[in-house]
């Protein structure tokens, strides 16, 4: 009979369902899953004592913590510190978060690849630091949230002035959970994670690396090539795997090797954004994180044939995860697609139950996570300046051509409907794509699609 092992598994709202599916009927492993609302709902400084005291009191009521965002990994961290658990330490995670302070580490082990960088007030207080254009984006920062090209200083300030309240209101939680220890209370972090970070652009191709540390030893799973829609910052989709040359891949993994203990992660997984000039061999680092990407969890699983979430356990309690082959049903790519729209609207309709099973029948290996809720507007979510994420889509597949067919198949059963703020409905199902114009069509009101074309 196996040994189950009890693990807390923090994670978003929109993550439950995957995370369930995951580890429906497994033998090794018994989840208390806590969403991240549920922990805000609640109060994160009364979660975080009320669960350290309550795994003080019975020590075995888990064997293992983990959290799969920024926002769940500062709550995991820190139980698994204050309880002997394993875990990413609270040091690692803020050296990952604050993007500041990753940067001077980053500066110190790899400077040939890091940018230029500044504090925003360091910066407009010595502008020729940086050559303009630039960009910023809030030290601790994710989703593109807060992110922009800044063309002269002014617009620096005509930022930090618009965005600097909804940044420190973002990251209240944050600094609440530092609050449970004055040790955690970095000054350096303390006094940065509200700024703006300023550094040069970084050319070239955008990739995310993943895998895991354990007792030291790194383990890559690969690296998934990120594609955007023209003209924006936006994801359009991830495409797993994506290879670089020997030379390249071994440089990137050469430098990780050295950055990763640097910045403190052990016994956790981690990824690391990064762009890439192929013909050059070189690359420069976006961010590290020490944590799973939670995003593409089953894009890689689709192809290696292995749960990166079952491996995310074994490493959280204590035991070498095994990278073998489980599922022999493998594709040869996966995307990882996101669902955005291009201006701000009422969401009146997500995916219904039936859409779901509609699609779970015609294609059990997709799958979907709904970020949003209907009579909200999407801009009451999380977004970036140009668009407004409602969804992620896995698609497996043998070729580009057979992954895009499933695609918009996929997108026209889930039955997403907005209303413009002018009350002009709007059906994502009939976007044209790829690659020509936008159509017009009738609904309760002038109705219209308008899906940028594919980058292909």
């Amino acid at each position: 009979m196996t040994d189950e092992k009890k693990v807390l598994f923090l994670c978003d709202a929109s993550d439950f369902d995957v995370v369930m599916e995951s580890f429906a009927d497994h033998p090794k492993y018994h989840l208390t899953v806590e969403t991240f609302e549920k922990i805000l709902r609640f109060g994160v400084k009364g979660y975080l004592d009320e669960t350290i005291e309550r795994i003080h009191n019975n020590p075995e009521m888990y064997d293992g913590i983990v959290g799969t965002h920024d926002s769940s990994a500062i709550i995991a961290a820190i139980i698994a510190q204050e309880t002997g658990k394993r875990f990413a330490s609270v040091d690692a995670v803020i050296n990952c978060q604050n993007k500041y302070l990753c940067r001077r580490i980053q500066k110190q082990v790899v400077p040939e690849h890091a940018p230029q960088y500044a504090i925003a007030l360091d910066y407009l207080r010595n502008p020729d630091r940086l050559q303009t254009p630039f960009f910023i984006k809030p030290a601790r920062s994710n989703i593109s949230f807060g992110t922009h090209k800044v063309e002269h200083p002014q617009a620096l300030e005509n930022y930090i002035t618009r965005e600097s309240i909804d940044i420190a209101r973002y990251n209240q939680y944050y600094l609440d959970a530092l609050s449970h220890r004055p040790s955690y209370q970095h000054a350096m972090n303390i006094a940065t994670c509200n700024s703006f970070l300023c550094e040069d652009f970084i050319e070239g191709t955008q990739v995310t690396v993943d895998g895991y540390i354990f007792d030291g030893e790194i383990n890559f799973f690969g690296v998934t090539k990120a594609y955007y829609y023209p003209g924006t910052n936006s994801f359009f989709y991830h495409a797993f795997p994506h290879q670089f040359s020997a030379d390249l891949e071994e440089k990137i993994q050469n430098a990780l090797m050295l950055l990763i203990p640097a910045v403190g992660i052990d016994n956790s997984f981690f990824n690391v954004e990064l762009r890439a000039d192929e013909a050059n061999n070189t690359f420069k680092i976006i961010e590290i994180n020490s944590r799973i990407a939670f995003q593409f969890a089953k894009t890689i699983e689709a192809v290696r044939g292995f749960d990166p979430l079952h491996l995310l356990c074994d490493v959280a309690v204590g035991e070498k995860p095994d990278m073998s082959m489980v599922n022999e049903n493998r594709f040869k790519y996966c995307y990882n697609f996101e669902l955005h729209h291009f201006s701000d609207a009422r969401i009146l309709q997500t995916p219904t139950q039936s859409a779901y099973e509609e699609i779970r029948l015609k294609y059990p290996e997709v799958h979907i996570r709904n970020l949003i809720h209907e009579s909200l507007n999407l801009s009451d979510f999380k977004h970036n300046p140009d668009s407004f994420r409602y969804g992620v889509v896995d698609v497996p597949g043998n070729s580009h051509e057979e992954i895009m067919e499933k695609y918009e198949d996929v997108v026209s059963m889930l039955g997403y409907k907005f209303a413009a703020l002018d009350s002009t409905m709007i059906d994502p199902a009939i976007w044209d794509f790829p690659g020509t114009p936008p159509r017009h069509t009738q609904g309760e009101g002038n109705e219209l699609a308008a899906q940028p074309p594919l980058d292909e």
